[in-house]
């Protein structure tokens, strides 16, 4: 009986909050409440009553049976057993003799427990597959540079390769050997276009597609020794003026280095002097070419003492000034020297 009356005011001051009414409404509503607070009241009071009388009932029933057996029981009243343990007397009704209160509410959640101690670890599982090969990373930097190695055999250099101007053979050593003999070429010395170098050009060339005749393209000349024309050849003993310059190309097995020093007639130690002579190259006054070192012996090309000029081979003369005198000499004709190794 009170949980409804319970819910209903319940309900009612629920309403009351969500129901904005005019002052009418609220004053009929405030009475109503007042009087089923009075019911309520009046309600709670019987009830108060009966559990008294029930109380009293069920003390007097238990001092009955203390002594007593089941036989002893009254044969009008039945002993039953109640939920909340004690033991009552009825005569009809199993209900009437164990009449309890409505459920209090629930309580508060207890607290968290402490937590566990920990578990004992688990075996390591089995290995999972190989996942695919990621994309290629960037080049790292260049580590340090690692010790140098022992130094190996000494290898037999290569060979080299040089043009002894002025003769047609090679130097006579076992290591040296001839690839060919040849004419000296060049520019001619009025022409201020052309090759600016000297070649060895071969006695038996070997044609492509060609057209005779001048196009007036670009020529090639033989070259002729100046050496007497002021009086100042350097090769005494030898007639070369205006005779063809003869020249020969030479192989060297064993010597991979090379190197022509102007000014020197001896070798730096160490490298194998192939062959010694004068600085040549064209009169300064016409248009330029290389420096050459031509043998100190010369040969003529046998039928070429025909002044046809061309390209000119003069002997170089030291000028002081820039160049520094001493250890140089002004006007003195410069020596040279072809070295391998």
């Amino acid at each position: 009986m009170v949980a409804p009356v319970f819910c209903f005011l319940v309900v009612v001051l629920a309403g009351a909050q969500a129901f904005q009414p005019d002052e009418g409404d609220l004053r009929e509503g405030f009475r109503q409440l007042q009087q089923m607070m009075i019911s309520f009241a009046e309600d709670m009071s019987t009830l108060k009553t009966e559990m008294e009388d029930m109380r009293k009932s069920t003390a007097t029933a238990n001092e009955s049976f203390a002594g007593n057996d089941v036989d002893d029981v009254p044969k009008n009243k039945r002993q039953i057993s109640c939920e909340d343990g004690h033991v009552g007397l009825t005569e009809q009704t199993e209900t009437s003799a164990c009449t309890l209160g409505f459920p209090g509410p629930s309580g508060r959640d207890g607290r968290d427990g402490a937590p566990g101690r920990d578990g004992a670890a688990g075996r390591d599982g089995q290995p999972g597959p190989q996942g695919p090969i990621g994309p290629r990373g960037d080049i790292g930097p260049e580590g340090p540079s690692g010790e140098k190695g022992e130094t190996g055999a000494d290898g037999d250099g290569g060979g080299s390769v040089y043009i002894r101007w002025g003769r047609t053979t090679c130097p006579n050593d076992t290591d040296t050997s001839i690839i060919y003999d040849g004419i000296a070429g060049g520019t001619h010395y009025s022409h201020s276009g052309g090759g600016a170098n000297y070649v060895c050009l071969p006695k038996d060339p070997e044609w492509g597609v060609f057209t005779d005749g001048n196009q007036g393209s670009a020529y090639m000349y033989g070259a002729e020794y100046q050496v007497d024309e002021f009086g100042n050849s350097p090769f005494q003993g030898a007639s070369v003026y205006d005779h063809d310059v003869p020249c020969a190309v030479c192989h060297v097995a064993s010597r991979g280095s090379k190197l022509m020093i102007p000014a020197r007639l001896s070798c730096p130690s160490g490298w194998t002097r192939e062959y010694k002579g004068y600085l040549m190259t064209m009169h300064y006054n016409y248009h330029r070419t290389e420096f050459v070192c031509v043998d100190g012996e010369p040969e003529t090309r046998p039928g070429g003492h025909v002044n046809q000029n061309g390209a000119l081979f003069y002997p170089v003369e030291a000028s002081c000034g820039s160049l520094p005198c001493p250890n140089y000499v002004q006007g003195r004709e410069l020596t040279c020297v072809v070295c391998t190794k």
